[in-house]
Parts: structure tokens; sequence; C-alpha cells
């Protein structure tokens, strides 16, 4: 039992796997959103909280109250604004979500409705159990405790010792029950995750995954369309360098934040996927051959996005009319063998460029008629 404990209580945080899973579905920004709704919600309960006698007493309580809603109206327009936080700045909320908890019950003139509200932490464990450490959950837990124990004491004293112990432990439970449910839930995700289509690091697809969905992009043209197909390989410089100086963990560190970089610089429906090692592949069409426009983004981001790393950039580009009844395999394969010899050109050159390739004659093109 005491080894299970031990082994739970230094399990690492998911954020960052997490963080990217929700990515690659597209799922961060309405998280966002459904944060921030829930944060303005809690600071309008409060501010209605005023207007009742069993809300907060005292004038140190009401402005205490009002602090409290402006602080967490604060954090909502955050999580709206900004988009989705760091690792640190998610700590950052978590710790400043349960304090403003903990202040709001207990500035209530009524302590069971301080009791009632003391339920909140376990929404708040919940977030906690999904994406941050056990050693965070028991931080919430502890000031749960404590404070719907400061809470019961009080309900005790006005003469209900049954309602002040059954409130107590309906909180205990509740905040024990949903984290527990949450971390589980974490777990089995992530076994799936790890036998899905996608890269458990960074979220984006695989390869085997890329393959199928950017020959799916290819298939859907017709032989009408005036586009062209681009892809792109972009693989990180120096990363050996990187991982032999600052460990095994920040090269890890640098592969997840080139993935958010990939994520925010392109397209909603471009295909993006991580490939083993530091080589990231971006499949998308565009109405000429310059893609200069998304490669100088993405080249110039990853240089800026901390660790602050570099990369060299392969990119070919050929007119998707060509491509409309050939076999997408063949074509995915030479255009990938063509980008990464690109690639190596730009790393030759110094790195931290790209070079481009414009409608080469490809090999799975030069029949007259398309094969059957």
């Amino acid at each position: 039992m005491t080894s299970a404990v031990r082994e739970w209580w230094r399990q690492p945080d998911h954020y960052y796997w997490l963080t990217a899973f929700l990515a690659a579905r597209g799922a961060q920004q309405g998280i966002c959103r459904v944060v921030a709704g829930s944060l303005v919600g809690f600071a309008l309960v409060l501010l209605v909280s005023l207007g009742s006698p069993a809300g907060p007493s005292g004038m140190a309580g009401r402005i205490g109250t009002v602090v409290i809603a402006v602080a967490l109206t604060a954090m909502a327009i955050g999580w709206w604004r900004e988009g989705w936080p760091t690792q640190r700045q998610s700590a950052g909320f978590v710790i400043a979500a349960a304090l403003c908890i903990s202040a709001s019950c207990l500035v209530q003139a009524d302590p069971f409705n301080g009791m009632f509200g003391g339920a909140t932490f376990a929404v708040l464990a919940g977030y906690i159990a999904f994406f941050h450490t056990p050693r965070m959950m028991a931080f919430n837990f502890l000031l749960a405790l404590l404070t719907g124990a400061v809470l019961a004491v009080r309900v005790a004293v006005d003469g209900d010792p049954a309602l002040a112990v059954s409130t107590l432990i309906f909180l205990t439970v509740i905040n024990v029950a949903t984290p527990s449910t949450c971390h589980a839930l974490v777990h089995l995700l992530g076994i799936d995750v790890l036998n899905a289509d996608i890269d458990p690091l960074t979220g984006l697809y695989n390869r085997d995954a890329f393959d199928r969905a950017a020959a799916a992009y290819i298939s859907s043209r017709n032989r009408d369309d005036d586009r062209f197909f681009v892809l792109v390989v972009v693989d990180l410089d120096n990363f050996a360098l990187l991982t032999q100086a600052k460990g095994r963990q920040a090269g890890e560190r640098a592969r997840v934040a080139a993935a958010q970089t990939l994520r925010e610089v392109t397209r909603q429906n471009a295909v993006i996927a991580h490939l083993p090692d530091t080589e990231f592949l971006i499949a998308d069409s565009f109405p000429t051959t310059d893609s200069s426009p998304l490669v100088e983004r993405v080249r110039s981001a990853i240089r800026t996005t901390p660790p602050r790393t570099s990369a060299s950039i392969g990119v070919v580009s050929t007119p998707m009319q060509a491509l409309a009844e050939r076999p997408p395999e063949q074509i995915l394969a030479e255009l990938l063998e063509l980008a990464r010899s690109a690639v190596v050109v730009a790393r030759r050159a110094g790195g931290n460029q790209a070079h481009h390739i414009n409608c080469p004659p490809l090999r799975a093109l030069e029949d007259d008629e398309p094969p059957l």
C-alpha cells in the first residue's frame, strides 16, 4: 500500500501531452471558452450573494467578495483572450482559484452557505487531476478540507453538529471521488493515445495517420483544381546539442513547443505530423507555388519560441490537378523524399532557413495514363 501511494505521489503531470492531444483535435479553444464562462458564472454568484442575509458579512467580507469576483473575471478574460495557458500559468491559475474559493466560502455570514460553496473545490480538483501532479491535487484537497472544517465548527457552534459533520463528510467524498475519477480517465486516455494515430508527446499525427490524412486530402480534389499541393518538412537544428547540454526533458519541451507553434501558424485544415526525433510534416494547398508566407511564419516562430531553437525547412510544391487520379501514397512518398533532400540543402547552408523545390518532375506522374 505504501509503495503504491509513493508511486502515485511521484507521478509527473500530464500537462504537455494532454495539451497537445486536445490541440490536435481542435478542442483547446472550446475548453478555454468553458473555463472562462465558468469563472464568470462563479463571479456572478458571489456578486448576487451580496444581496442575501446569508451572504458575505461585514464591510471587510463584502469588499473581499467584490475583490474575489474581480479576480475571477480577470482570470476569465485571460482564458478567453490569451488562449491556452503555459504549464506555469496553469499552475498559477490553480493556486489563485483555490485561494479565491476558500476566501469566498469563509466570508459567508451563514457557514452552511459557505460549506455549500466548498463543493466548487471539486470542480477545480477535476481540472488538476487532468493536467497537474498529485501534489497539486493534495494542495487543493487539504485547502478544501481545512476550509470545510472551519465552517463545520461554525455550523456546530450554531447548534447543528449533525449537519456540520454530514456536510463535511459530503465535501470530503466529492473532493476525493471527483479527482480520482478524472485521474483514472487520464490514465485510460493515455493508453488510448499510445495506440491511436496521435503521437503521445506532441499530440500531432504520427506517420501512418499523416499518410492517410494527406492522401485523403489529395484524393478529395478534382482534375480541375488549380491549386498547388505543398509538403513542408521541418527539422529542428542542433537538437543533439540541446539534449546533451540540458537533458532529455529539454528536448521534449522543444518538440512540444515546436508542435504548438506549428498548430498556431498553420491553417485549420492543414495536416500536421510529428515523426520520431525532430522531424515535423505539414501538408496544405496554396493558390500559387509561393508558400513562403507560411514557411517564414514557421521558421521565425520556432526561432522566437522558447527554447528558441531553429529549424531547417524543406518545401516541395506541385500542381494539385495532376495528382487527382494518381495513387496518393506513391506521390506522398516521392514528395517526402524531395522535401527531405531540401532540408539537407537548407542545413548545409547554415540552418534556420528554408529551401524550396517548385513543380519538380515526379516519377509517379510519368505514365501517360493514370494507373488503374
